[in-house]
Parts: structure tokens; sequence; C-alpha cells
């Protein structure tokens, strides 16, 4: 299948659970996830205990179908992102870090790093630190709630970071679901106003400000309400 290009700028309801499996190789082992390369993927998680995870979707389907609805969007994601043949490593940045022993009930064979941060700018900005200081030479982060988050978007991702600094993936509903870099930039992630319509517009702005080059993803959406889910079913 032909890859979309990216856009380049140098300056428990059962149809829902049947609507979320996805027909993809199982879970690898460690082994299978060392890169051949210097690139490294982080995915950032949280637990989805009742209550905690997509507070506006449950206030539609109620907390413990919200929760399970995350848990195997999670489980969706996982499996779409795992790397074919080694093109990246993954890891997975958890939160909350009490929940540790359960993450690694539920996702097996994964490597795990606690989240850090006061709010989700601190946490991506530091999962990308991590990620750099700890060999990565590109690093992308995402979160676990798009449905049509793939290995071959993540793989687009890394080889268009050869030729930007920055490589970004708009969400419809004005945010972003990924981020990739080959050198931290905090900047990106301070003064945002996180969880609004504007997130990508103001990271574009910072970009442009900052006079980094930077590459456009296809525009995918994630879950967070009702509406996205029926889109999921139909």
């Amino acid at each position: 299948m032909e890859k979309e290009r990216a856009y380049k700028n140098n300056g428990n309801e059962p149809d829902h659970y049947v609507a979320l499996q996805v027909r993809r190789k199982p879970f690898q082992t460690c082994e299978d996830l060392l890169p051949v390369n210097n690139n490294f993927y982080g995915i950032m998680i949280k637990y989805p205990e009742p209550g905690m995870v997509k507070t506006r979707l449950a206030r539609d389907i109620g907390p413990q179908k919200a929760a399970l609805i995350s848990r195997q969007i999670t489980e969706r994601v996982m499996k779409q992102t795992m790397p074919f043949s080694g093109e990246y490593g993954r890891l997975v940045f958890y939160d909350p870090p009490e929940r540790i022993q359960e993450f690694v009930a539920w996702l097996q064979n994964e490597k795990f790093i606690s989240q850090k941060g006061g709010d989700v700018g601190e946490r991506m900005d530091n999962a990308i630190r991590h990620l750099l200081e700890n060999g990565a030479g590109k690093a992308v982060i995402t979160g676990a709630d798009i449905p049509d988050l793939t290995s071959e978007i993540i793989i687009q991702a890394f080889d268009i970071l050869d030729g930007s600094d920055v490589v970004i993936g708009p969400a419809h509903d004005g945010g972003y679901y990924l981020i990739g870099m080959k050198f931290p930039l905090p900047e990106l992630f301070c003064n945002i106003t996180w969880s609004t319509s504007d997130v990508f517009a103001e990271t574009i702005r910072t970009l442009k400000h900052l006079g980094k080059s930077y590459s456009v993803l296809p525009l995918l959406s994630d879950l967070d309400t009702i509406e996205d889910l029926d889109n999921i079913v139909k």
C-alpha cells in the first residue's frame, strides 16, 4: 500500500469491542524489539481505571465501559505499532507509577518507564529527553488512543526526521497525536493550552518562531467522545 505523503515545511457494548479489534500478528518478545538503528518510539499510556480515563466518553457510556474501551483501544494500538523487523525500539511510558505490576501483567514483554512531570507538556518533554539521552538518534512519541495509528506511520515519521528537525501528526480535534525530533526542544512543550483545539496551531507557531524545519503527517483522530467511538463502529 502506498503511504500518504507528508507535508514538508522547511522553515462493554459488543459492537464497540468488535470495531476495536485488529487482525494482526501477536505481541513479540523483547528480543524481537531490538532496533537495527537508533530510532526509539515511546508510547504514553494511562492505566484504564474506571473514572480516571476517558472521562468525556464516560459521561455517555459510564466509567466502567469507558475504561474497558480505553483498554481495548490501547491493545489495538500496541499491536498495530509493533515494529516489523527492528525498524525501531519501543518503550511504554506508563502512569500512574504505582500500577507498574498491573502494566507488566497486562502488556507483557514490553519495556516500561514511569511518566514524569506535572502536566502533559512536561511528561512529553521528559519522555523525549529520556529517549534521546539513552541512545536515540531520533525519538518519536504518541498516545495510545489513536485507532488508526500503525507501525507504517511510525516508520514514516522516523524517515521524515532524516530531513526535518521535527515531525508532527495533527489530530482532527486540533491537537496532535505524534511528535518526533532529533534533539530536545523544550520550548514546544511550554506555554501551550493543552487539551484544546489550539494545541497543533500553537506548536507550529512555536516551531516557526524557533526557525526549525518540520513535516506534517496525515491527519488522524483520537478517541475521546461518543462521536469518536461511533465513527470507529461505522
